[in-house]
């Protein structure tokens, strides 16, 4: 019941705030569009939410049986930099739903996980009197709860946004590793670096508008092709990405993502979040 709980204050907490939204396009090759993705960020000085939602369209959506997926980061802005108190992650298609939420407690240095998994299951049986394989199909539902192996005061959203004030300090060719709940790697951590060189002449022949800030993600995960799957963000002055770059993904190859438009509203109520 806690996750339902946590989830629900997330959805319909408003904010009087400045609002930004940004959407992507996300495509790969010949096959083109194969997804979209629409970023809304909200804060009021003290508090913040960030709200990502993706989802596949085309033969990419047939494919994963229309999946869809949601990030969710809520907490409060503390010294300019956020601090999650809530991370969401949600996904689902046509054959199931799974939700993690994360809860921070700061002052203890703990994170407590909460998961639950909806799946619509097929089961087979023989018949013994015809000789023919009978298939059904059942809802099964899963729940667990945890703290969670380590801490840390980031999560994937909130390390974006505090990207502000993390990379000025790095210079073209300087790495860091960071930590962020939710990221699938065993302990968390992303290793971020400040492309140069060749690379860096790459990158801003490849992103056009690349007077932002291009940073290069490690992400070590089976989705990759190289030992090393490489994400290449370039970064406007709101931490939103103006371009991004996908590498060696496996069966699609390069996967990029562009901007198609931001919008910005101040001092306005904030709409609630809610899923397409």
């Amino acid at each position: 019941m806690k996750i339902y709980i946590f989830t629900f204050l997330l959805l319909l907490s408003p904010l009087h705030a400045e609002r930004i939204v940004a959407n992507y396009d996300v495509s790969f090759g010949i096959f083109g569009e194969i997804g979209k993705a629409e970023i809304a960020y909200e804060n009021n000085q003290d508090d913040y939410v960030v709200h990502v939602h993706a989802w596949t369209t085309g033969m990419a959506a047939f494919l994963s049986q229309d999946r869809q997926e949601d990030y969710i980061s809520q907490g409060k802005i503390v010294d300019g930099e956020l601090r999650p108190d809530v991370f969401v992650k949600y996904r689902k298609n046509r054959r199931y739903t799974k939700t993690n939420v994360y809860a921070f407690d700061h002052a203890n240095k703990k994170v407590f996980e909460y998961i639950s998994k909806d799946s619509l299951v097929q089961h087979s049986r023989l018949d013994i009197q015809t000789m023919q394989a009978e298939k059904t199909e059942s809802q099964e539902f899963e729940y667990s709860e945890e703290a969670f192996r380590f801490y840390t005061h980031n999560d994937l959203l909130s390390l974006f946004f505090n990207t502000k004030k993390t990379l000025p300090a790095l210079k073209n060719g300087d790495s860091r590793k960071l930590a962020a709940i939710g990221s699938r790697s065993e302990n968390c951590e992303i290793d971020i670096k400040i492309p140069d060189g060749q690379l860096r002449q790459e990158l801003e022949a490849i992103m056009p508008g690349n007077k932002g800030q291009l940073v290069t993600i490690i992400i070590n995960q089976d989705i990759f092709q190289s030992e090393k799957g490489e994400l290449h963000v370039n970064f406007d002055e709101d931490s939103f990405a103006k371009d991004v770059l996908l590498k060696d993904v496996i069966m699609f190859g390069d996967i990029t993502g562009t901007r198609t438009y931001q919008t910005q509203k101040s001092k306005s109520p904030a709409e609630k979040l809610t899923r397409n």
